[in-house]
């Protein structure tokens, strides 16, 4: 079985990325894991996993970790990276977003995550750290068509009258909040966007993933990368 994990700074990038899984490798022959570690410093620990298996004999393993907080993705790999190898995952992918930080970190702050200590470097080949500038939202922002699934009055036009912009017409990496331009948005319709499960997973739902997969990829570069890093993982022997 191949196996392949991804530890995400939150819920949202879990839903997402649980989503794409689907999309690309199919429900047939899959099994995913989804991990979250909640508590610490003053309150206890607590590991919550949550399987869904849609074989019996699975030819992929997916393994989807929700650190808590984007500080964490990188320390959590460090402390699972050779005991997953050791299970035979044959790639490790972190996910995190730039925001707060400013665009000119960026390059700072892509070098010091896919920063290896000594004892793990056999292992770099394995591993890769992708970046959603500023946040994962702004794919969410930039597959416009999902936006008159939600309410058919959504219109470039009528968005721009009443916000100023026209996320039709935009860089949605340019924007320096897309969560919170997306929750301006719903609310024109009597909606919101909410980072709570039920909520973010509706928005997930309704994101067009053939356009994702095939058109909008290649006007997001850290989108691309995740994709082609599933697709190769597909596409291994």
């Amino acid at each position: 079985m191949k196996r392949i994990a991804f530890f995400v700074e939150g819920q949202t990038e879990q839903i997402f990325v649980n989503r794409l899984i689907k999309e690309i490798l199919g429900t047939q022959q899959i099994n995913i894991i989804q991990k979250q570690f909640r508590g610490g410093v003053n309150i206890p620990k607590v590991e919550i996993v949550r399987n869904s298996s849609f074989s019996r004999n699975p030819k992929y393993e997916v393994l989807i970790f929700d650190c808590g907080s984007d500080n964490r993705v990188k320390s959590e790999i460090l402390d699972n990276m050779e005991t997953l190898r050791k299970n035979g995952y044959e790639m490790i992918i972190g996910l995190r977003d730039l925001y707060p930080l400013p665009i000119d970190d960026l390059e700072k702050l892509e070098k010091g995550l896919r920063f290896l200590p000594n004892k793990l470097k056999n292992d770099a080949h394995y591993f890769d750290v992708i970046i959603a500038v500023h946040e994962i939202e702004a794919w969410f922002l930039a597959e416009t068509n999902h936006l008159r699934k939600i309410d058919k009055r959504l219109t470039g036009r009528f968005i721009k009258d009443k916000l100023g912009f026209d996320p039709y017409a935009s860089d949605p990496q340019a924007r320096e909040h897309p969560a919170k331009d997306l929750d301006n948005i719903y609310r024109l319709v009597g909606k919101s966007y909410t980072k709570k499960y039920n909520a973010t997973a509706r928005v997930v739902n309704k994101l067009d993933f053939n356009y994702i997969r095939f058109d909008l990829r290649y006007d997001i570069r850290p989108l691309d990368r995740l994709l082609k890093a599933i697709e190769n993982f597909k596409g291994k022997k």
